[in-house]
């Protein structure tokens, strides 16, 4: 009799790791990892407790993989664009695990936590950045995180569009919008204002705020159907609006409860349809109150709004 194949536990997360790679992260489920493996889920759990539990492990794999090899794109010169090529050459050599560690199980409070928290390298990056280009810290930082963010845009270009972008192009796209970056931070006002065809327009224009809600924000399709046939909002909706808050004004529950710590869950989403320019009377369908009670809300709002910037 044949003896049996043992399944240690190193065998259970490369077949684990294999899966994602080839199929990503949300292929990688008890049935097919046991299917790869011929045994059965007690083997599994046996040595991960769960399906979670290689899930986990495969993550934090996908993450001390990223974290050598983007590591050692600081060995090239210089060493911050090195960084920007390693980051790109594991995305698109790794797109699977590249998108597992950059998807963010919980939101960030900005783009610059989200890139702290999945990105890493800041300390890094910073005094790279500060011995080629003797930078001060604020605009080290600066450099820093407008430059991660192209990176990742380029990232998401080179995973989801194909590898469309060879290294020698991405690396030009970097190197331009490095010394791009450099010539803004290290020139006066004065010279700045060159580049500005004039007010109100070019790359130091404002939007305005109403106009841009209007056609970015009330695109989305919630609030379309809203705004067209006003109706209860469902609590599972709210999660929706509050997006749309977030993304058109940067504002968060959290971070108006932070400002105005007396606010309610029902004095938020007055401020939420408010700020959507949803009318009184659509409140009210919205709300599923009177009209009487909302104009009273928004007034309840408006005082505690009030007596905390009188504190302030």
């Amino acid at each position: 009799m044949a003896r049996p194949v043992s399944i240690t536990k190193e065998k259970i997360l490369a077949a684990a790791l294999s899966i994602v790679r080839t199929s990503g992260a949300s292929a990688l489920t008890a049935r097919s990892l046991c299917a790869v493996l011929g045994c059965g889920a007690n083997a599994v759990f046996s040595s991960f407790g769960s399906i979670q539990g290689v899930r986990d492990a495969v993550k934090e794999e996908a993450r001390n993989l990223y974290q050598k090899r983007v590591g050692a794109g600081f060995s090239l010169n210089p060493p911050f664009k090195g960084f920007g090529i390693a980051l790109l050459w594991f995305a698109m050599d790794e797109p699977q695990l590249f998108s597992l560690i950059m998807d963010a199980d919980i939101p960030a409070s900005s783009f610059e936590d989200y890139i702290d928290t999945h990105v890493g390298f800041k300390k890094e990056c910073l005094a790279a950045i500060q011995a080629s280009f003797s930078l001060q810290v604020s605009d080290a930082e600066l450099l820093y995180y407008q430059m991660v963010l192209v990176a990742l845009g380029l990232a998401q270009t080179c995973t989801r569009g194909g590898n469309t972008l060879s290294i020698p192009q991405a690396s030009e796209i970097l190197g331009k919008n490095v010394r791009a970056l450099l010539m803004v931070i290290r020139a006066g006002a004065d010279d700045r204002e060159k580049y500005i065809p004039g007010a109100g327009s070019g790359p130091g224009g404002d939007l305005d705020s109403y106009a841009m809600f209007h056609t970015l924000a009330g695109q989305n399709h919630l609030l379309q159907e809203l705004h067209a046939i006003p109706r209860y909002v469902q609590d599972n909706e709210w999660a929706e609006l509050e997006r749309v808050l977030r993304n058109s004004f940067n504002l968060t529950p959290q971070s108006l409860r932070e400002a105005h710590p007396g606010l309610t869950k029902g004095d938020i989403r007055i401020y939420i349809l408010s700020h959507l320019q949803f009318s009184v009377w659509e409140q009210a369908l919205l709300l599923g109150i009177s009209p009487a009670s909302v104009t009273k809300a928004r007034q309840r709002l408006k005082a505690k709004m009030a007596a905390v910037e009188t504190s302030d």
